[in-house]
């Protein structure tokens, strides 16, 4: 049979339309603004970012001996909680560090075990760059490049060392089905207030970077890409840095770069500074409870913070494959226990209901 010209014109157009449209609407991908692809929701695996450094200076001393009992209760309030297999990402710079946290899950019961997959991603500044290295805690701005050091990641939640989970990690994640077309970077206000600084920030108080849901696949698509965006925030205000280098140098990149951010709830990050003032500065944390409770300055070991260091100390404490209700019970107990500090978070009558309201609902309670 002969075709002719213009039918094998027709018939080629006909196959680029389709493609076309199974590139624009087919599944399991879709295009958003920016022109990128993102998984559907079933399709995002829940993906953690942990960054652990050895600076020798730091590694014989109670600091890091103090981070790795941080490190263990995060993942054992990871594990406890979920329902799903979570693949935690430890950006280190030592094959000894990370030995240290592949050990933790060692002695748990097989059921917990399979729910955390640990791997190990060397720490990456750019070139020229190792200036920025020593901004902060070791290796603490290495989050300023992590879509480019984790370039095979579409979708992550980065957590500090010094956090917990009250809820299911994955809910965390799935915060990332609320952006919009443009948002990127989702990060939560922070109590302090970034408003009497000469910089730029998200309004109206500036974020708090120990919580980052990030669409790594969006930030690197940013016209400077994230690495280049944060460059330019450090190399731009350099002068006007105080010891947080690495959460100023985000808010600045956030701040310029405002139609990426994404503001994520307060219960997702609950640290001293929600109530250092005698009131609770997120409301929603006494409808819900905490969801993940951030223990910054040295809160889960200090003697200001009681309440923060009693429920660290009972995860601390806490064996996997007891029932929860027994986590519940010792976290009141301790709470209730030390009333020594009179510092102002200490007096607010409603912590300890929000400290342990989304246990209660886990327990049926």
């Amino acid at each position: 049979m002969v075709v002719s010209r213009d039918a094998k014109k027709r018939l080629l157009l006909g196959i680029a339309l389709m493609l076309l449209i199974l590139f624009l609407f087919g599944e399991p991908v879709h295009k958003t603004k920016l022109g990128l692809r993102i998984y559907t929701e079933k399709e995002i695996l829940p993906v953690f970012i942990i960054i652990v450094c050895d600076d020798n200076k730091h590694s014989q001393t109670g600091s890091f001996s103090r981070q790795m009992n941080q490190v263990t209760v995060l993942l054992k309030s990871a594990a406890c909680l979920t329902n799903e297999t979570l693949r935690f990402l430890v950006v280190t710079n030592s094959d000894d560090v990370f030995e240290q946290i592949k050990s933790i899950p060692s002695a748990w019961p097989n059921k917990y075990k399979s729910r955390v997959e640990l791997e190990s991603r060397s720490v990456w500044y750019p070139p020229d760059r190792e200036d920025m290295r020593g901004l902060l805690r070791p290796c603490s701005s290495a989050r300023l490049f992590l879509p480019e050091t984790l370039w095979d990641i579409d979708a992550a939640v980065l957590v500090d060392t010094d956090t917990l989970f009250l809820r299911p990690p994955e809910e965390l994640l799935r915060e990332i089905y609320k952006f919009n077309a443009s948002q990127a970077a989702g990060l939560a206000q922070t109590s302090v207030g970034y408003h009497h600084r000469r910089i730029p920030f998200p309004k109206p108080r500036g974020v708090n970077t120990g919580v980052m849901v990030m669409n790594m696949t969006r930030l690197r698509a940013l016209p400077a890409g994230w690495t280049g965006t944060t460059l330019k925030a450090f190399d731009d205000h350099k002068g006007k840095l105080t010891a947080t280098a690495t959460n100023d140098i985000i808010n600045i990149a956030l701040g310029q770069n405002i139609e990426i951010y994404y503001e994520l709830d307060c219960i997702w990050n609950y640290g001293p500074g929600a109530c250092f003032k005698g009131s609770n500065a997120c409301p929603n944390a006494e409808l819900t409870g905490v969801y993940l409770l951030h223990g910054t300055s040295a809160a889960f070991v200090n003697s200001r913070n009681v309440k923060f260091r009693a429920v660290f100390e009972a995860w601390l404490h806490f064996q996997l494959g007891s029932p929860l209700t027994e986590l519940l019970d010792d976290v009141k107990r301790r709470i209730q226990a030390d009333t020594s500090a009179k510092t102002r978070c200490n007096r607010l009558s409603s912590l300890e209901l929000m400290f342990t309201k989304s246990l209660e609902k886990l327990c049926g309670k």
